[in-house]
């Protein structure tokens, strides 16, 4: 799973451009451009995987080019691109024009094709922008898509370029870790979601919210509960409105795992107030103070709960760590 990082500040300013088109043409086979002659802050990163592979960009504004000339000497593969909304992105949009194909403005949270075996631009206005791009191997995808070819533009599924961008971003921390098991298991998921995001099959579609999109919600919504753990309300009910689906759904996830929401939401706030509890503000913290904040609302269901996990009362565990 080999992993690509670059940035353009890591080389002298009169470099940077001549530096971005060299790396870009080896790597993308696209040629760079920036509007007025501005020096780029590009800093791009690239995890290669079986059958795909992730890029991740943030660039400042800059004009990439396939021409025919990239065509001839590139491959039939075809890219998506999605414009993840981010809290740092500045909320760009970046605009691509392919032949043949027309052209789409990609806002934050969207996202579209970019074909290899066709000439095309895209354009970068804002000052901070990001881009996600899966390369996809056609001879892998085409077989799995229903509309590949329909339209020049086809609509994607707006919730499963959520989840792809959420599991993408997963895979481009750089200290990811290489187990080929874990790595074939994340890029099969990959695959299935990004069929469904572009018009699965019905029976392939079937297999992948039965696989890649099932672990794609469990992902969300344990992420939510890390998130949310604090609530007093946090219910089930509450967590299955903000993600699309039912709570019965939600229950059949975590009984897979041979647990419960319920369970699954007590040991998070367990670990919660147990690294509080062995913080270094912990001797100023009282612990009922502690109790609250990690989302419980009774204290001596709290005070029973902690001891049955770890085998000490938070008073023990607190004065442990501290002595």
């Amino acid at each position: 799973m080999a992993f690509i990082k670059f940035s353009t500040q890591s080389f002298p300013v009169k470099e940077r451009i001549a530096a971005a088109q060299d790396i870009y043409a080896a790597i993308a086979n696209i040629a760079l451009r920036t509007p007025n002659k501005q020096i780029p802050v590009i800093e791009t990163q690239l995890r290669l995987l079986p059958g795909l592979s992730i890029g991740w960009v943030k660039t400042s504004p800059l004009i990439v080019h396939r021409n025919k000339q990239h065509v001839e000497h590139g491959d039939d593969d075809f890219t998506l691109l999605l414009n993840p909304r981010l809290i740092d992105s500045g909320h760009s949009a970046w605009k691509v024009s392919i032949a043949q194909k027309g052209d789409i403005k990609c806002a934050p949270g969207t996202g579209c094709f970019s074909y290899n075996d066709r000439p095309g631009i895209i354009t970068f206005e804002g000052e901070q922008t990001h881009m996600l791009n899966l390369k996809l191997s056609r001879t892998l995808f085409e077989p799995l898509i229903a509309r590949f070819e329909r339209s020049p533009q086809p609509i994607l599924d707006a919730e499963m370029l959520t989840h792809l961008t959420r599991a993408s971003l997963q895979l481009m921390e750089e200290d990811h870790p290489a187990d080929p098991v874990n790595t074939l298991a994340q890029t099969n998921q990959l695959i299935d979601l990004a069929a469904l995001a572009m018009g699965a099959h019905s029976d392939y579609a079937i297999h992948a919210r039965q696989h890649g999109l099932k672990q794609a919600r469990m992902a969300a919504v344990k992420a939510d509960i890390n998130i949310h753990y604090y609530r007093g309300d946090l219910a089930l009910d509450w967590l299955a409105k903000r993600h699309g689906i039912s709570p019965s759904y939600i229950r059949a996830m975590f009984d897979e795992e041979n647990t419960s929401f319920t369970d699954y939401v007590l040991n998070v706030r367990l670990q919660k107030a147990y690294h509080l509890l062995t913080g270094p503000d912990a001797a100023f913290t009282p612990i009922t103070e502690i109790v609250y904040k990690v989302g419980f609302n009774n204290p001596s269901w709290f005070y029973r709960a902690f001891k049955k996990r770890f085998e000490f009362a938070p008073s023990d565990i607190r004065a442990l760590k501290t002595s």
